[in-house]
Parts: structure tokens; sequence; C-alpha cells
């Protein structure tokens, strides 16, 4: 579902996204369940004094940013967060490890 989502974010906003990976954007992740559909994801990315809420699910993909509210536009944030949570996935297969859902209050 991921893989899929970054397929359809244009080029320009993709290597932005993968600029935001190698300056240290962090994704604070509040929410991510996991369905048979895929998982659905909500929280943070963070850089500087910038904040942005992204949800993703099986549904599509929101952010706060312009790109979403006003131009419709899948966004550089949202393509970060797909990213983020691709690379804790592979993270967590080669530790042997099965990735953690988290939700509010647990």
């Amino acid at each position: 579902m991921l893989r899929k989502l970054l397929g359809k974010v244009d080029e320009g906003r993709f290597s932005r996204a993968l600029a935001g990976l190698a300056a240290g954007w962090q994704f604070e992740v509040g929410y991510r369940v996991f369905g048979q559909r895929g998982v659905e994801v909500r929280g943070f990315v963070k850089y500087g004094r910038k904040q942005y809420t992204v949800a993703i699910s099986p549904k599509g993909a929101w952010c706060s940013c312009s790109d979403v509210v006003y131009r419709g536009t899948l966004c550089k944030h949202i393509a970060f967060v797909a990213m983020a949570e691709l690379a804790y996935y592979a993270a967590e297969r080669s530790a042997h490890r099965e990735p953690q859902e988290v939700r509010p209050g647990t």
C-alpha cells in the first residue's frame, strides 16, 4: 500500500521527501494499526519549527500542508511518512521483530 502510494507522488515532491530523510526530518507516530487492507498511520512530520499532521490509510492520504489542502496533490510530507514507515518495517524485519501497533493511551 505504501509503495503504491509513493508511485503516485510526483518526482519533485518525491525528491524533496528523500532530501528530508537525509536532512533528519522526524515522523512522530501517534497512531499505527494494521488491517487486512493495509496500515493506517497518523502522526506529525517535524523539521525546524515546522510541523504537519499526516494521515495515511487504505482509503487515502491527507496532510495539513497547502499542497494537499489547496492543490489536492500528494505532498512531500506524505511521501516522507510512507518512506519512513517502509524503513521502519524493513528495520523490524531485519531484526526479526514484528512491527508494533501504536494506539493512543497504550
